[in-house]
């Protein structure tokens, strides 16, 4: 299974990157929204972890795009914005979950395998 992380922190990216691979994922990362829409052409994740607070392209426009485009892919979205209207917001426009930033790595594991378990049922 392959996992796609975006996030305009490197460290955010390695952290996330290094439990996934620790998982068995095949990963592939990025830093930027509009390279990300890229890759999920080109590399067809089966997964997409997206930080909101992002320049050029936020978590919401991608999940925005990745919804109207691939509709199939379930996204989870990570954001140090612990708000319910930012939370209802992503839900609403078809985000599978949402993490509240710091993310303890091993929520974060349980939370993939079970958005993915949920979509394969689908």
């Amino acid at each position: 299974m392959k996992v796609l992380i975006v996030d305009d922190e490197e460290m955010a990216i390695k952290m996330v990157e290094h439990q996934m691979k620790l998982d068995g994922f095949e990963v592939i990362t990025s830093t930027d929204g509009r390279d990300a829409i890229d890759l999920i052409k080109s590399q067809e994740p089966d997964i997409v972890i997206s930080d909101i607070m992002m320049p050029f392209m936020s978590g919401l426009e991608l999940l925005e795009l990745i919804k109207a485009e691939q509709k199939k892919i379930p996204v989870i979205l990570i954001s140090a914005l612990d708000d319910v209207e930012v939370i209802q917001t992503a839900i609403g426009m078809g985000a599978d979950d949402f993490v509240i930033k710091p993310v303890k790595m091993d929520e974060l594991s349980l939370r993939i395998k079970r958005v993915l378990a949920n979509h394969n049922m689908a």
